[in-house]
């Protein structure tokens, strides 16, 4: 007997056991689910012939095509453009800053990314037109292979969290790793459309939704069958089941006005993953239910692992009908592998050379022109070399855990630029680079992109990059590694002594500093 009270009481049962990976997933599955998708969350009217003569786009004399994409949305609804507030345009500089500015101007993440890709590359030439197709075509693009595999994902997981209390959040991603993402889309895809073609007669878009409710839980315990199989046992095991479904469904309003009241708060760490956790026990019900009446290819689902009572522990995925692909080689590199000093002062400054080079191309990709960065004079960029050292030996107990591994090399960049900032304006009276302006910085000294962009090069290195000199480094004698690392030293040393009395400075390298906070301070 399908009993809503129930399940509802099993459902949240299975939240509790594994309430945080519960919530990771959601939040994680609500982010890149909806934060992608264009959705407009203004209300248009069927008929647009009143208000055409109103709509007015000059390509011209807009600011960006952001701005040319609401005012045609603005337009269609016979409405006047809303002034950006403030905060949003506090970031000036930089492509963080551009990014967040034009989100916030066009309501979307994509048509942001897009218009910040059109200002720091195209300077706005591109037509509006243009930015509005390759949105459109974008956003179709991730709502078939992200956004519906995703889904099938998020019903995976909850399947799976039913029985296994230490259910993780990756099974987010098991459909990409099991070689099904185009069967997987492909099949949701015809589950969504016709759904939206029964939706033009109107009852039949109500019941069809229902029919096809339970084709995500089919594909994620059995993505092998069929396309069209998928369908019509969807269809079979909801025969009798679709009125108690739109009523468990209108069961959780209360939960809904509640995350209203507390600004979808109490959806994101509530609602959201007891309500799919109640949708998994439903589904695995049904399921039950429609092998014992012997319902034509329910002898397809048969991940026995699924079924029985609670168990301590993860789904054993060696059991798994489908085999996940393998690894990549370069995720076999031994990243958590051990430096010798001289590894270590090699490393220091094939990465400062490697800096060296990425400032001085992004100079010249900017700008135009070729500029010497840097305060020291040969090839180089010791800040770069000693941020990756510093995470190499400071952080290596982190590196089994490249989340903490990231935002802890965050930190210690931050330390790192920060302190050489406030060094070279004791010392110099000047300043190397200014983040004023950039979206969230700190004095001008650090900012958020800078450090994601470091913290970024830092993973590269540790995992893949670091690794990879090392069997390279490996292979040389230690005596030719002592002589390269006495005659780098020395040079280098050479340098910081002749730059440390006439710095490198110029145009598009160093600007003076009228008024130091630090001197004040001092003083």
């Amino acid at each position: 007997m399908f009993s809503r009270s129930s399940l509802k009481r099993q459902g949240k049962s299975a939240f509790y056991r594994n309430w945080k990976s519960c919530i990771i997933i959601c939040f994680i599955y609500t982010v890149l689910v909806g934060g992608t998708i264009i959705t407009i969350n203004r209300r248009v009217d069927l008929d647009y012939r009143d208000n055409i003569p109103k709509i007015n786009i000059n390509n011209f004399d807009a600011d960006n095509n952001s701005d040319i994409v609401n005012e045609f949305i603005n337009g269609l609804n016979g409405e006047q453009a809303k002034a950006e507030p403030e905060f949003f345009t506090s970031a000036t500089r930089g492509v963080l800053g551009s990014l967040v500015n034009n989100v916030s101007r066009s309501g979307s993440y994509l048509f942001g990314v897009l218009n910040a890709i059109n200002e720091l590359l195209f300077k706005n030439r591109i037509w509006a037109s243009v930015i509005i197709i390759i949105g459109a075509v974008l956003s179709l693009f991730y709502w078939i292979f992200v956004s519906k595999v995703l889904e099938v994902g998020n019903a995976r997981f909850f399947l799976e969290n039913k029985k296994y209390t230490k259910t993780k959040a990756n099974k987010l991603i098991l459909p990409y790793r099991l070689g099904k993402t185009t069967h997987i889309a492909y099949t949701m895809f015809l589950k969504n459309l016709y759904t939206i073609l029964w939706s033009f007669t109107i009852v039949g878009g109500f019941i069809k939704n229902y029919s096809y409710y339970l084709v995500p839980y089919i594909l994620a315990e059995n993505p092998n069958m069929k396309t069209k199989d998928i369908l019509k046992l969807s269809r079979d095991m909801m025969d009798g089941y679709k009125w108690e479904m739109f009523k468990l469904d209108i069961s959780f309003i209360g939960y809904y006005l509640l995350g209203i009241i507390t600004f979808n708060i109490s959806n994101l760490v509530f609602t959201n993953p007891y309500i799919n956790c109640t949708k998994a026990e439903t589904y695995m019900f049904i399921r039950d239910i429609s092998k014992t009446k012997g319902i034509t290819n329910t002898q397809l689902l048969k991940d026995i692992n699924l079924e029985g009572e609670v168990v301590l522990g993860e789904y054993p995925l060696y059991e798994y009908m489908l085999k996940a692909s393998k690894q990549h080689r370069w995720l076999k590199f031994n990243y958590n592998r051990k430096y010798s000093i001289f590894d270590i002062i090699l490393i220091f400054f094939i990465v400062a050379v490697i800096g060296y080079l990425w400032e001085t191309l992004f100079h010249l990709f900017l700008h135009g022109e070729i500029v010497k960065k840097g305060t020291l004079h040969g090839p180089w960029l010791p800040i770069y070399g000693a941020g990756a050292v510093a995470m190499l030996v400071l952080l290596k107990s982190f590196r089994k855990n490249p989340f903490v591994y990231f935002v802890l090399a965050m930190v210690v960049c931050g330390i790192i630029e920060y302190g050489t900032s406030v060094y070279l304006e004791l010392v110099h009276h000047m300043s190397w680079w200014d983040y004023h302006g950039y979206f969230l910085n700190i004095n001008g000294r650090v900012c958020l992109e800078g450090l994601l962009l470091f913290a970024t090069g830092g993973i590269l290195i540790t995992y893949i990059i670091a690794p990879i000199l090392g069997n390279l480094l490996d292979k040389v004698s230690k005596k030719i590694k002592i002589i390269l690392c006495i005659t780098l030293v020395a040079l280098i040393a050479c340098d910081f002594y002749f730059s440390g009395k006439n710095p490198n400075t110029g145009e598009g390298v160093t600007s003076e500093i009228k008024e130091s906070k630090i001197e004040e301070i001092i003083s």
